[in-house]
Formats: C-alpha cells, sequence, structure tokens
C-alpha cells in the first residue's frame, strides 16, 4: 500500500500545472508563483538554485522576489537560479523606496543582482499608509521612476502590493493606471474579517489588472496550523490569478504543488468556519524574523 500511495503521490506531480490568464499582461501564469522570503534566507545557494529549478520541472513559470528580501540575497540567488531559463518565465520583483532617486538606485541594484537587463513587473512595495499613498502620488516620486523604466524597456509592467490597508488600496488603483496589483488573500484574512477580496479585487478587475494573492500561508504560521491543505484549498478557489507562496524546501514545493495538482475542491462553508479559531490562534503569537501582517487588523 506504501509503495502504490507514493507512485500515485509521484504520478500527480506529473500532471500539467494548471494556469490562469496574468490580468490583461499576455502571461498564462502558474497558479502557483514561487516567492522569496523563505528559500532565499535559508538556503545555500546551490539548495535555491536545485528549489527554484525544480519548481520550473513541476511547471511553476511566475517567480516573485523584492529589493529587500534577504538583504538582497533572494534577487542574487533567484538571478543565479534563472539565467539560463529567463526567456521561459515570468519575473517579478519590488521596490521600497517612495523617491525617484531612491528607487532609481534600488532598480539599478535589483537588475544588477537578477543578472537581467529587465523585469516583468515591478511593484511599488508596501503601500500601507495613507502617508505613503501621498508620497506616491507626488511629482518626484518611485512612479516616475518606474515610468522612465518602462519607457526604457526595463520594466515591462508596474504594479503595486500592500498588507494592511485596503480601503488605501483601492483608492490608488483609481488614482494610478498600475497593471498588477498584489494582496493577502489567505483564509487567515477572512478569520480577522478584513477581506481585500472584498474591497480591492472588484476595483482591480474593472481596469483589467493582474491580481496576484500572497500570505495564503499567513507568512509561515500555517506550520503551527493542523494541516497546510486547507488553507491552500481556500486560496486556490479565490478568483485571483496566481498566488505567491514561498517554500524553504523542495519536500515543502512537491507538498503544495501536489495539493494543487490534485485539483482540490473548494472548502465547504462548514469547513471554512472551522478553520478560523485556528487561523486566528497561530497568529496571535510570532516567532523571530516573521512577519505579524496582520497586526493592522487586530
Amino acid at each position: 500500500m506504501t509503495a502504490l500511495l507514493s507512485q500515485d503521490s509521484a504520478d500527480v506531480l506529473l500532471a500539467p500545472m494548471p494556469q490562469r490568464p496574468l490580468g490583461g499582461l499576455g502571461w498564462n501564469t502558474s497558479v502557483l508563483t514561487l516567492g522569496g522570503v523563505k528559500w532565499d534566507t535559508q538556503c545555500t545557494d546551490s539548495e535555491a538554485v536545485a528549489l527554484i529549478h525544480r519548481a520550473y520541472e513541476l511547471g511553476v513559470n511566475t517567480f516573485d522576489t523584492a529589493h529587500l528580501y534577504g538583504d538582497g540575497e533572494s534577487e542574487r540567488k533567484l538571478g543565479r537560479a534563472l539565467e539560463d531559463l529567463r526567456d521561459r518565465v515570468w519575473v517579478n520583483t519590488k521596490i521600497g523606496d517612495r523617491t525617484y532617486d531612491g528607487a532609481m538606485r534600488q532598480m539599478e541594484t535589483s537588475f544588477s543582482r537578477l543578472r537581467m537587463d529587465h523585469v516583468d513587473l515591478m511593484f511599488v512595495h508596501s503601500l500601507d499608509t495613507e502617508e505613503q499613498r501621498q508620497q506616491i502620488m507626488g511629482p518626484n516620486s518611485v512612479l516616475r521612476a518606474v515610468e522612465e523604466m518602462r519607457a526604457a524597456g526595463r520594466v515591462r509592467f508596474i504594479g503595486v502590493s500592500g498588507h494592511w490597508v485596503k480601503d488605501v488600496m483601492a483608492r490608488i488603483l483609481t488614482e494610478y493606471p498600475f497593471d498588477a496589483v498584489l494582496f493577502p488573500i489567505g483564509l487567515f484574512n477572512q478569520a480577522y474579517n478584513y477581506s481585500f477580496l472584498e474591497t480591492v479585487l472588484p476595483v482591480a478587475r474593472k481596469r483589467n489588472m493582474a491580481v496576484l494573492g500572497m500570505k495564503v500561508f499567513g507568512a509561515g504560521r500555517v506550520k503551527h496550523a493542523t494541516s497546510v491543505e486547507p488553507y491552500l484549498r481556500y486560496a486556490l478557489h479565490t478568483p485571483v490569478d496566481t498566488m505567491v507562496i514561498g517554500s524553504d524546501s523542495i519536500a515543502q514545493l512537491e507538498e503544495k504543488v501536489r495539493i494543487i495538482k490534485s485539483n482540490p475542491a473548494p472548502l465547504t462553508d462548514a469547513e471554512r468556519e472551522a478553520l478560523v479559531p485556528e487561523a486566528i490562534a497561530v497568529t496571535q503569537a510570532w516567532d523571530d524574523g516573521e512577519f505579524d501582517w496582520v497586526q493592522g487588523y487586530k
């Protein structure tokens, strides 16, 4: 029986990776985007390269990182791994500086680390307050920098990401023609009754934007849950284009891919409601180095 289960598991991994259009950007993205903040900080160079290559073998064709992840190690390791695959994958990165000069410096550094002359999608990262909204809407801000990079062919599309303030996010989407948006979509957000899916998603879809979802596993806190499977099932059936999920080992990656490729059913209302106490419980405390993104919801 064990051998049979193992064979069935291997067969599932060989199945095609589900894809969805990435908004109107002309790319059919794997529903799983491999995100940073796991392999980039916990793996050696060779381990990170092996994990990224395994993701590609399993059908992952979209990769996400940021200038600040791992103090630059995320971009560096991703660039090394994708050097021979660049024309076959989609790459996102993010910049956090709100000024023109600072954003230009960050982007130049990111291109160098990534060993790439361009990226497909550049996010203005972590827009989470009204003050930050005002900063980027100024005349000499990060938006001018990314627009110039786009005109030069070094950035194909411009996106915005945010973790905490859904109303600010929804508003900025009506004030600037972003191509893509990235926000939390996990069951953890539903547990805290703070849904970007209900507020930001309709605005983005009205503008034919690409929609990427994050915090599927509660910034890693799902390790304290009974199982990762229902949390992934929930996110898989949200109306986003792709889920940005990190992995710190090939085994973790394969577990997630196996669930996705098994074509699981959506959570029932009863299943979802039963998970809410656990989702809240595991996000009440945070280990060193973890990102408490629910601090704005409590």
